[in-house]
């Protein structure tokens, strides 16, 4: 490091800093949910939505101009609602001098909703949020920039940072292990070797979550003609039931079939949409193993973890192991509090950063 590096992360600035000033903050910006955990202490979850009253009878019935996250599934019928997060990535309104219009609402929502939730975080007086911000894992320039974009003005210092890699940090998974963050939006695989990873260490895929809620819902369309049916009720047979490999016979489901209460049986269906996953997640897998070098290639496959909301796919992390014991003993885990992870490891990232670090 030579002298000029030295002085630029040893400013006066930063050394003047009051610690008990700055609040850390991790957050996990999700298709489906956003997570944040905080250095005060705050965990939190919010849906990634954000709703406008349709007309003046919709706002004399929420009482707000807007309605941000879990309350838009309460009052949905009365809503116009956006999710901001397509495939994990932000979108944002570049020119703010803009006037509002229905048409860029998408646009502007991703800032409403962070608002929302640093609005939680409580912070005191003059107190600094400091964030660390998971991404897909392969994010480019332009989605980084919109997470940047989004957060002008609410965040002091941001660092945006691959989701996967955040959720090895939080389990401490420094050595070799291979991350699997199964989202509604993307299917980020990251590999962990001992050192930070880079492109060629992560894969990202767009067969996730809210592809296995399409295929279920067109599967259920074409069984049943005549079912009365909408992608958020899919999305929720699939929250309380999803499955892989062998499971049950029968998951009876009460629908509205042309107008008549009828219980449908979507196991088969259910099934076959959980499974569209398992090829994206193997290919990834094996790809990031066998490209590696051959002698530490047992470790990754001893250490796959699975993370994510689509880790509670009931029998995944044993069809994972099958599909890939061609390679060796494979040993699949699902983490531990999944839809966490991210942040939590995120906060102890930025809580890690030296301050002199922060000021670049």
């Amino acid at each position: 490091m030579t002298d000029k590096d030295k002085k630029k992360k040893d400013p006066a600035a930063v050394k003047d800093i009051d610690t008990s000033k700055i609040i850390y903050l991790g957050l996990d910006f999700g298709t489906s949910h956003c997570a944040l955990a905080t250095s005060s202490g705050l965990k939190l979850s919010v849906a990634s939505a954000v709703g406008w009253p349709k007309d003046f009878i919709a706002y004399n019935v929420v009482k707000k101009q807007i309605v941000i996250g879990d309350e838009c599934s309460k009052f949905r019928p009365s809503l116009d609602i956006v999710y901001p997060l397509e495939r994990g990535v932000i979108k944002y309104r570049k020119n703010e001098s803009d006037e509002e219009t229905a048409d860029d609402r998408e646009a502007i929502a991703a800032v409403e909703l962070l608002k929302y939730m640093i609005g939680l975080v409580e912070k005191k007086n003059n107190q600094k949020i400091f964030a660390v911000v998971g991404a897909p894992a392969m994010s480019g320039i332009e989605d980084k920039q919109a997470i940047l974009n989004a957060s002008a003005g609410l965040i002091d210092s941001i660092l945006v940072v691959s989701e996967p890699f955040l959720v090895a940090y939080n389990l401490g998974l420094f050595g070799f292990s291979t991350i699997v963050d199964l989202g509604a939006g993307t299917l980020d695989i990251c590999r962990m070797s001992g050192t930070i990873p880079g492109e060629l260490d992560q894969r990202t895929s767009y067969v996730a979550g809210d592809e296995i809620d399409k295929v279920f819902f067109e599967a259920l369309k074409k069984k049943v003609p005549g079912i009365h049916l909408t992608l958020n009720l899919a999305r929720k047979i699939k929250e309380e039931h999803a499955f892989v490999g062998e499971g049950p016979d029968k998951i009876d489901v009460e629908f509205f079939v042309k107008g008549q209460l009828a219980t449908v049986n979507v196991a088969d269906e259910l099934r076959d949409a959980c499974s569209i996953v398992i090829p994206e997640i193997c290919d990834s897998v094996r790809e990031l193993i066998v490209s590696f070098d051959p002698e530490f290639m047992p470790q990754l496959l001893k250490s796959i973890v699975l993370t994510g909301g689509g880790s509670r796919i009931r029998g995944l992390e044993k069809l994972v192991e099958a599909e890939l014991s061609d390679l060796g003993s494979a040993k699949a885990i699902i983490a531990d509090d999944p839809f966490f992870q991210g942040a939590l490891g995120g906060l102890q990232v930025a809580e890690e950063i030296p301050l002199a670090e922060w000021n670049q």
